[in-house]
């Protein structure tokens, strides 16, 4: 096996064996990789580069965005609605500008939920393994 064909083989094992919360890590860490290569090629003046970059976290953004359970999630589901959709609008500017600033603003704003995001899904793994002991003993 390739190292190519393994490390996607590796991607979709732990795509497959993560439970919703994990999912949402996992999206949260892809779009910080796309952002964060987007900045690099902003300062490289790689224009093409640049645009798949932005396009992935784009993409990226669209699908949390349509993960929403706007009717159990709430008002918080609410907020992020506006919070993907504030992301989405920034990353479309700093794709037609290429302005450093506004996109580490975003990485920021992101790195953050990220953190958030990884506590909640941490505690929750936790209090399911905590009550999967119980059932098991």
């Amino acid at each position: 096996m390739s190292y190519g064909a393994g490390a996607t083989a590796y991607r979709q094992a732990r795509v497959m064996g993560s439970s919703r919360e994990q999912l949402v890590v996992l999206l949260y860490e892809h779009l910080l990789v796309s952002l964060r290569r987007a900045a690099s090629q902003i300062q490289a003046g790689d224009i093409e580069g640049r645009g798949t970059s932005l396009a992935k976290a784009s993409d990226i953004l669209f699908e949390l965005l349509s993960a929403l359970d706007r009717e159990q999630g709430g008002e918080i589901a609410a907020r992020l609605s506006a919070l993907y959709a504030y992301f989405i609008a920034e990353i479309s500017a700093v794709g037609r500008t290429p302005d450093l600033a506004r996109l580490e603003r975003v990485t920021g704003l992101v790195a953050s939920l990220h953190e958030s995001w990884s506590r909640a899904a941490a505690t929750t793994s936790a209090a399911v393994a905590s009550t999967e002991g119980e059932m098991l003993a």
